[in-house]
């Protein structure tokens, strides 16, 4: 079983009502498989070159009940703020940061993971100039 796993971005202070096949434009989202809060905050340690994931889950708050059957994930502001920033060398450096840190889970190559987060700090760059939120979406 897979896990899909949405970043989205969108305006307002409200959870966003989305459920994987809302009328999202393509722009406004990325589509991955098994990122889940846990493999997020991997990515925010590669980010920072420090930390321990497992402590920066406190980070990323579940804005949909635990019974839900997808869920919102807030994502902490320099989450956004570091992709967005990351140049060509910044995103190879962090895809191979992040493919060392979710190994076991993951096992995805840093080319990989070049691709997602170059997606993802697109993605990130947008909602920044839009002034937009960006979130990580599960279902199973």
């Amino acid at each position: 079983m897979s896990v899909l796993s949405d970043f989205i971005i969108c305006g307002g202070s409200d959870v966003p009502d989305y459920d994987g096949i809302e009328e999202f434009s393509d722009a406004d989202r990325c589509q991955l498989k098994s990122i889940t809060p846990l493999e997020a905050a991997g990515l925010l340690e590669a980010l920072r070159e420090e930390g321990d994931r497992i402590a920066m889950l406190s980070e990323f708050p579940t804005l949909t009940p635990d019974d839900a059957e997808m869920w919102i994930t807030g994502l902490p502001d320099d989450f956004v703020s570091r992709l967005a920033a990351l140049d060509t060398d910044g995103i190879a450096t962090a895809a191979e940061r992040f493919s060392r840190i979710t190994a076991e889970e993951l096992g995805c190559s840093t080319d990989d993971s070049i691709s997602m987060i170059s997606d993802l700090a697109a993605l990130a760059r947008r909602a920044q100039a839009e002034q937009k939120r960006m979130y990580l979406w599960n279902s199973l």
